[in-house]
């Protein structure tokens, strides 16, 4: 019945472990924690390939905001020095120009023109839009002024159902209609971060009043790698295709791209040591850093990184990435056609199954709690090694957070239903041996049966029979409370030496105890530790004698007789009386052998057998051969040097 309660028990705790677990993957309390490991594994375990050579960045950092503000101005700068950048790169071969900065408005109809024709001269530039949504109290009919239509929509099929980005929530954030038209391509640069602020997932395509537009890192490989009359154009809940383009994607639609931890993944050329090579005039002389064929089929991305520039988030790489690098590693995984794939939705769900069943089979497995710790912690480190082997070698992100809070709580909850049953048990069970055996014991037993190592057993061990001499003649001229004191001082005091060399004390008989060795490990030497307790104990008697000395009370002396032999050891009795001990002719030889101490004037007496066991060990002395009552053949006995 016990058992029964016990299994019930355990089984409504797995179960509501796993409701619990499986309510939490519903509502999403695992994404900060799961988007959190992600991170982790993004330093742990970076792309093994390369990135792309062609991946250029031309960085408008802090250095080339200095240097142009005296040569130039404050930013926004002209789009002469664009104009002209892009006449370089051109010249230089560069196989795609990418400019991640909305040339939005006006400057001036000649400079406007001059950068347009620039661009469609080049034939190979890229640029930035945005979608950018209203600020709280902005009237929706500002939408009315705006352009209700953008070019570079693709013809997508969307089996996702990509969230419409309606007009009347969101503004076009457009280049001036001139640079677009120049263009080659036009890419959007919303950023979609987490709920907790960091970008870990590009959107590859926006749905903008009701038609999709790629983003700057598709509209670029697909320039790069001329998609753009190629069909079809897809998005799944697993893929995205565009012709010959393939990678894996979210079940939203989301790009999970190889994010690079290194700060030099992509080579980053200050603006302005490009600018001396493109005006090397304005610049003192030597001050030509790079020559227009040094672009040759290279895709340049030109970007800000300058702190006036605001063109930072927060990304599993840093908590402060210039936009650039964003764009640059959507690029990179788009270019070589690899990204992190989510696992299907059922994966979640297999895995707070198999947690849950671990934690129930390391509870229900291990006797010992602190070796099923270990076995838990063994459990989530091999998982969490797995799922940072699958994200580095598979390319795959194993879930992480639900299955290792999974295996957390299931353990946690497991042991508390563990404790308030089997461990009530055990606790009771424990609490009797300490009665008899040191806590090493103990623990052997716990560890290697429990309880049933309490029914009979048949084993080799060592037993240790000891009396106290002429106690019955001291106790009668002592008064009683004296008499106690000291039979229960000398008592505690020899049962303290039993324990510590891991022996048990079966029973105290009057002043005589029983002791035995070897029931419960120490198979070896089980002789060994006998005879050192038994040596121990005499020597504490000394001590003890010479305290009693002092106060003028009477002193003891003891006899003991060790024996080696089979025996069988166990509960004896039943109902309300059951005791634990040890039977058979290795006891009652034991016996026989302290009382020959008083024959022959000593403390100890070794049975052969015991001395057998011996070995060289320890030094033992021959007292003769002796016959033992009830055994026909003589046998030789020792004592200690």
């Amino acid at each position: 019945m016990q058992r029964m309660r016990t299994v019930i028990l355990a089984a409504l705790t797995a179960l509501g472990v796993f409701l619990a677990c499986e309510i939490g993957l519903a509502l999403g309390s695992f994404d900060f924690l799961e988007n959190r490991s992600f991170d982790l594994r993004v330093q742990w375990a970076p792309p093994r390939q390369p990135p792309p050579a062609e991946i250029v960045i031309i960085d408008i950092d802090n250095p080339s905001f200095a240097a142009l503000r005296d040569a130039i101005g404050r930013w926004p700068w002209t789009r002469l020095l664009w104009a002209e950048l892009v006449k370089y790169l051109h010249a230089g071969g560069a196989r795609l120009i990418v400019f991640d900065v909305v040339f939005a408005g006006r400057e001036s109809d000649q400079v406007d023109g001059e950068f347009a024709q620039a661009i469609a001269a080049a034939g190979n530039v890229v640029l930035s839009a945005a979608f950018v949504q209203y600020e709280a109290g902005q009237a929706a009919g500002q939408a009315e002024s705006l352009p209700a239509d953008l070019p570079g929509a693709i013809p997508l099929s969307d089996q996702v159902g990509l969230t419409n980005l309606s007009p009347e929530r969101f503004k076009l954030d457009p280049p001036l209609a001139s640079l677009a038209d120049a263009a080659r391509g036009l890419g959007s640069i919303t950023a979609i971060p987490d709920p907790d602020g960091t970008i870990r997932r590009v959107a590859l395509v926006y749905r903008w009043n009701d038609r999709y537009y790629p983003s700057l890192a598709l509209a670029s490989v697909a320039q790069a790698r001329d998609l753009s009359g190629q069909a079809p154009v897809q998005l799944t809940r697993r893929e995205f295709r565009w012709g010959s383009l393939r990678v894996p994607v979210t079940r939203q639609g989301l790009l999970v791209p190889h994010w690079r931890p290194q700060p030099t993944a992509f080579p980053r050329l200050p603006l302005w040591k490009v600018t001396c090579s493109v005006f090397p005039e304005v610049c003192p002389p030597g001050q030509r850093h790079f020559k227009a064929e040094d672009f040759q089929d290279k895709i340049v991305i030109i970007g800000a990184s300058a702190l006036g520039a605001f063109d930072f988030f927060a990304t599993p790489v840093a908590p402060v990435t210039p936009g650039f690098l964003v764009h640059a590693t959507a690029l990179d995984s788009l270019l070589r056609q690899r990204a992190i794939a989510e696992p299907e939705p059922y994966v979640p769900h297999l895995l707070v199954i198999l947690f849950v069943g671990l934690s129930v089979a390391i509870v229900w497995g291990f006797r010992s709690a602190a070796i099923g710790s270990l076995a838990a912690v063994a459990v989530a480190a091999l998982y969490t090694s797995v799922s940072v082997w699958a994200f580095a070698r598979w390319e795959v992100w194993l879930p992480l957070a639900a299955p290792l809070l999974t295996l957390a709580v299931g353990f946690t909850g497991q042991s508390l239903t563990r404790y308030v049953t089997t461990g009530r048990e055990l606790r009771k069970t424990r609490q009797t041996l300490s009665r008899y055996m040191s806590p090493r014991v103990v623990d052997h037993i716990l560890a290697h049966g429990g309880p049933d190592q309490l029914r009979g057993q048949r084993q080799v061990i060592t037993v240790m029979f000891s009396d106290v001499r002429n106690f019955t003649k001291m106790s009668e001229r002592r008064p009683p409370a004296e008499v106690m004191d000291i039979l229960n001082r000398y008592l505690d005091a020899m049962t303290e030496i039993v324990f510590e060399h891991d022996g048990v004390v079966d029973k105290f008989i009057g002043d005589g105890m029983l002791c035995y060795w070897g029931a419960f490990g120490d198979a070896d030497r089980h002789a060994r530790l006998a005879v050192s307790a038994a040596s121990r104990m005499l020597a504490k008697l000394e001590d003890l004698n010479q305290n009693w000395r002092t106060q003028g009370m009477p002193e003891l002396s003891i006899g003991i007789g060790i024996n080696t032999g089979e025996a069988v050891f166990g509960n004896l009795g039943a109902g309300k009386k059951i005791e634990f001990t040890v039977l058979g002719d290795t006891v009652n030889v034991a016996s026989r052998l302290e009382s020959m101490n008083k024959e022959y004037g000593t403390s100890v007496i070794l049975s052969e057998s015991t001395q057998t066991a011996l070995g060289t060990d320890l030094p033992v002395r021959l007292l003769g051969e002796v016959t033992i009552r009830g055994r026909e053949q003589k046998t030789k006995v020792y004592t200690l040097p």
